[in-house]
């Protein structure tokens, strides 16, 4: 069940169980926007899966494949597609910034919920 969810509340349940509730947020999102895109080549189980196998390398690919689905939802709603933040998102990441990515990705969730 797809919902609009706070940013807050995720940010300070993931920051309170020091990340563990950030992977349940992470299978969610994941699960989330390919619903979105109507793109369903990959779960929330399987992303998180490849992230720890690959000690965190597939996570980089999955900012930028979450900027990429989240445009193309966009577009299939016909909503104004100005710009493509995957980038973005995978910049936050290899920064250590990657909490930022899923705050943002999150945010653009909920714009489409």
């Amino acid at each position: 069940m797809m919902r609009e969810k706070s940013i807050g509340k995720e940010v300070v349940f993931t920051l309170l169980t020091c990340g563990i509730y950030g992977l349940f947020w992470f299978m969610d999102m994941t699960e989330d926007v390919g619903i979105l895109a109507n793109d369903h080549k990959i779960t929330g189980g399987m992303a998180l899966l490849f992230t720890v196998i690959t000690c965190g390398i597939y996570a980089l690919y999955w900012y930028y494949q979450m900027g990429q689905l989240l445009q193309k939802a966009k577009y299939d709603r016909g909503m104004l597609v100005n710009q493509n933040n995957s980038i973005l998102y995978l910049v936050l990441g290899l920064f250590g910034l990657g909490i930022i990515s899923e705050c943002l990705i999150q945010s653009e969730i909920n714009e489409l919920v």
